[in-house]
């Protein structure tokens, strides 16, 4: 009460303390402030209906991991990162951002609606000491013989729809003078066919190429001989890369 004088021998004694419920007295560290300890099982922060913000301050926040590195354990549900309706913005330092996957793998599972990537308006560059892309190729190969035809035939119809680069070469395999014409042939459908280069004359010994300079499903060579009294082999060959 006002006014009042409090006499006492111990000193410590006058002071208020604050007990918790197990009749022990909170505790502080050397400046005074409150010291909070986890439980063994963790530390549960539930953020507000509205959602948890947290704020940093206008020089930026700074989480800087242990030695032995930050580990993160997702519960049993997973974890969910939320972006802002602006966007999620990561601006990696100067030097760079490195991300080092563990030993089984980096897996990225893009939602439902597909992953996608937004380089910025200068473009987006990766840079890799040893970036490997694999290219899946075709070869084939066939020997006509002895044809002597000069109305000619079709050769092997190709499809040629996910071939990236395609080319057909012939060579005029014939032991003796047996001069053939070549030439490329494509079409939409397989039934309706177009003359698209050549014809060509090779005579024995000759090698030559067809590659199309327009895109169609189909594509094949069409070769007859010069001379009926002649009897040409050819070796054709369709290689590309997808």
């Amino acid at each position: 009460m006002p006014n009042f004088k409090i006499f006492q021998d111990d000193a410590d004694k006058a002071r208020i303390k604050i007990y918790g419920s197990q009749n022990v007295a909170l505790s502080t560290d050397s400046t005074g402030n409150m010291v909070v300890t986890a439980p063994a099982e963790g530390l549960s922060i539930t953020p507000p209906s509205g959602g948890l913000s947290i704020t940093p301050p206008a020089s930026g926040l700074t989480v800087t991991a242990p030695a032995e590195g930050l580990s993160i354990t997702p519960p049993t549900g997973g974890l969910s990162i939320t972006p802002p309706t602006g966007g999620l913005s990561v601006t990696p330092p100067a030097s760079g951002l490195t991300v080092t996957a563990p030993a089984e793998g980096l897996s990225i599972t893009p939602p439902t609606g597909g992953l996608s990537i937004t380089p910025p308006t200068d473009g987006l560059l990766i840079t890799s000491a040893g970036l490997a892309t694999a290219l899946a190729t075709t070869d084939v190969s066939a020997v006509r013989a002895n044809f002597t035809d000069t109305a000619g035939s079709p050769d092997t119809t190709y499809t040629v729809l996910g071939v990236k680069t395609w080319t057909f070469g012939i060579y005029n395999a014939s032991t003796d003078i047996a001069p053939a014409t070549v030439k490329l042939q494509i079409s939409p459908d397989s039934t309706n066919w177009i003359d698209h280069a050549g014809p060509i004359t090779l005579n024995t010994g000759d090698v030559d190429t067809l590659v199309a300079t327009v895109f169609l499903k189909y594509a094949r060579v069409y070769y007859a001989a010069v001379d009926v009294n002649s009897a040409v082999t050819l070796n054709i060959f369709f290689q590309g890369q997808t």
